[in-house]
């Protein structure tokens, strides 16, 4: 994977980014005009005490197309304020660890989580959109921070969600998804429920401490982000294979599981970027 990535520049690996995010994008907007999400952003409301608003869902779906519609020109100003203004709407989900009941009372409560885990994706996707908006502005400071947050983003969701594969809840939790996809079922072949998620958790630790590395070693760091990278790339299968999306609208629409897996697209534009700055920098050498 390295090889491929190697030779590509950083403003190659962000045009990748913007299609990346676009599609993650678009793809999470359908679902935001119908009622299912209506009623789901009614109850994270309800969870927090304000009152029920039937036009937010399909608002943030509007917010989401205009921001797909700023990825194909971000040279333009007003596409940059778009891309910022839903930097900041993306933090929203994460303040919901704070008030919603998202850590599992039967492993202690936290840091077992259980249905934050897509919540901590946002950040993520905050750098991601951040940084898209600054490389095309030439901020600088905001850029050096997008950077931060995306590799933030991504060791919080490996590290994070790696942790939990160490749990039977996130194992039994796991199975169904893994064993639709020809990329993981054979893994039940080999290790049972449980120590199938062991082997999981492992890899995603292995690419957490190759992240680590990176003050000593920047083959461990590369080597770290393309296994976070192929994580990504390999969970898209399961929106296939599970399937997580339905059709009762006349055309495919992602369900609830389907927008959790996709959110990995972000953070795999994220990966893709941190990977070519490494290769664009002037300390980096192959020896």
């Amino acid at each position: 994977m390295l090889t491929i990535i190697k030779p590509l520049p950083v403003a190659n690996s962000v045009v990748i980014a913007r299609i990346l995010f676009a599609i993650f994008l678009l793809l999470t907007a359908m679902p935001r005009f119908s009622a299912a999400d209506a009623s789901y952003f009614n109850q994270q409301l309800a969870e927090v005490g304000l009152p029920a608003l039937p036009w937010l869902a399909p608002l943030l779906g509007i917010v989401q197309l205009l921001v797909a519609l700023a990825l194909i020109a971000p040279q333009m100003r007003v596409s940059q304020v778009l891309l910022y203004l839903y930097a900041g709407l993306a933090t929203v989900p994460m303040l919901m660890l704070l008030t919603h009941p998202v850590w599992l009372d039967s492993l202690g409560g936290f840091p077992a989580i259980g249905a934050g885990q897509g919540l901590i994706k946002y950040l993520g996707i905050v750098g991601l959109a951040l940084f898209i908006g600054s490389f095309y502005s030439g901020n600088k400071t905001i850029n050096e921070l997008a950077t931060k947050l995306m590799l933030a983003g991504i060791v919080l969701v490996m590290l994070w969600i790696g942790g939990m594969k160490f749990t039977q809840y996130e194992a039994d939790g796991i199975e169904g998804l893994m064993r639709t996809s020809p990329l993981f079922s054979w893994i039940y072949d080999v290790f049972s429920v449980l120590h199938g998620s062991y082997f999981i958790g492992v890899i995603e630790l292995i690419a957490v401490a190759g992240i680590a590395l990176l003050p000593w070693s920047k083959k461990a760091y590369l080597a770290g982000l393309a296994i976070a990278a192929l994580t990504f790339a390999a969970t898209q299968t399961f929106v296939l294979t599970l399937p997580a999306y339905e059709t009762s609208q006349g055309f495919a629409m992602l369900t609830g599981s389907g927008q959790f897996i996709v959110k990995d697209l972000a953070l795999l534009a994220c990966s893709l970027i941190l990977i070519t700055k490494v290769f664009e920098s002037k300390g980096f050498s192959e020896e």
